[in-house]
């Protein structure tokens, strides 16, 4: 049997997610300091961490395979029905829920590009076919564009917002003019991974998309604003039979106890996480400012991140952060994304900037 052959199409050309890294870091010193995955820059929230401990002793055990105080206590948040509401490992992982329950081969998905670099992947895995569509020059979504690619065969639309990478959020009343013009048969994802950042915290109540869409999924993630990146777990929230085909779709025991338990505690710390929000928007505009001293390109961000349009400079940049110790993430012939981080990672990286600049 040819093995490769095998292979499903839509993943021949494909890689494994960043199973390579970009050769910019290539020769670099030691990395200290990583602003390359949008990462929070914060432990987990003092609850949650203190709350954590009680579930360590039963690590031997598999967790609830329906995750279902999670379920319920997302559900009471967004003020949905439990039914309303699918748990996975990651906003990508719910994601990739997703694209299995509504997608397969002959069937496209349209999004912007560039955008999350799992799109294309998690795509593929479904045997779908990818239908990219470039940003606007200041790195918002080109809807007119998106629009007019949706076809016979599209089956999902994803929309990010705030998007990654840019950190441009979609105006609301574009947006639900645009879920308005889609076919009923195509189902709008909306990828909420950065909101809590957009808003300052997670106010609780129905989100606006679902209130007023029938055919909008929102995906969001416990990974970024509550610092949970390493334990795995998030949600999609969406039409009741659409969640019923999600949940059918997902790893067994894909989220585990320990995961749920930190998440349960996320949701009930709106506060401190409020804190946080203000702490990460504050480092965020002194970054910003520091690096429009430089005379460098930033545009405006929602997340915790900023984006460079350097376009064919965008490696070189990298690779002069990445000399200094901190790595940032390029996207070739597009632009670079700077995590928000530590005051210290930010004064290092703009340190080096300012002498490239200088030609030190």
């Amino acid at each position: 049997m040819n093995v490769r052959s095998a292979e499903r199409g839509t993943l021949r050309d494909m890689t494994a997610y960043r199973v390579m890294e970009s050769s910019y870091t290539a020769g670099s010193p030691r990395i200290t300091f990583d602003l390359s995955s949008n990462e929070l820059a914060h432990p987990p929230l003092p609850t949650v961490l203190a709350g954590v401990q009680e579930c360590l002793p039963r690590l031997g055990r598999y967790p609830d395979p329906t995750a279902r105080e999670l379920t319920e206590e997302i559900a009471g948040h967004l003020c949905l029905s439990p039914d309303e509401v699918a748990v996975g490992p990651g906003s990508a992982g719910a994601l990739q829920q997703v694209l299995l329950a509504l997608c397969g081969e002959g069937d496209e998905v349209v999004y912007a590009w560039p955008g999350f670099d799992a799109y294309p992947l998690l795509v593929a895995v479904s045997g779908a076919t990818s239908v990219r569509v470039p940003l606007t020059e200041s790195g918002d979504h080109d809807l007119d564009e998106i629009r007019a690619r949706v076809g016979a065969r599209t089956r999902v639309v994803i929309l990010c917002s705030p998007h990654n990478p840019t950190g441009s959020v979609i105006d609301q009343g574009k947006l639900h003019g645009f879920l308005r013009s889609l076919p009923d048969r195509v189902i709008a994802v909306v990828d909420e991974a950065y909101v809590e950042f957009e808003r300052g915290g997670d106010p609780p109540g129905v989100p606006t998309v679902l209130r007023e869409n029938g055919n909008a999924v929102i995906l969001r993630t416990f990974s970024k604003a509550y610092g949970l990146a390493g334990l795995r777990v998030g949600y999609a929230a969406g039409p009741r039979q659409v969640m019923a085909t999600v949940r059918k779709t997902a790893i067994p025991f894909g989220v585990t106890r320990l995961a749920e338990r930190a998440a349960i505690l996320s949701l009930r710390s709106p506060a401190q996480l409020r804190d946080r929000m203000a702490a990460v928007i504050t480092a965020r505009a002194e970054l910003t400012a520091g690096l429009r001293e430089l005379g460098l390109p930033v545009l405006p961000s929602r997340g915790n991140f900023v984006w460079l349009p350097l376009t064919s400079a965008a490696e070189s940049f990298a690779r002069t952060a990445a000399m200094a110790g901190v790595k940032v993430r390029a996207f070739p012939g597009h632009g670079v994304r700077i995590t928000v981080g530590e005051a210290e990672a930010h004064r290092i990286l703009l340190t080096a900037l300012g002498h490239r600049d200088r030609g030190n």
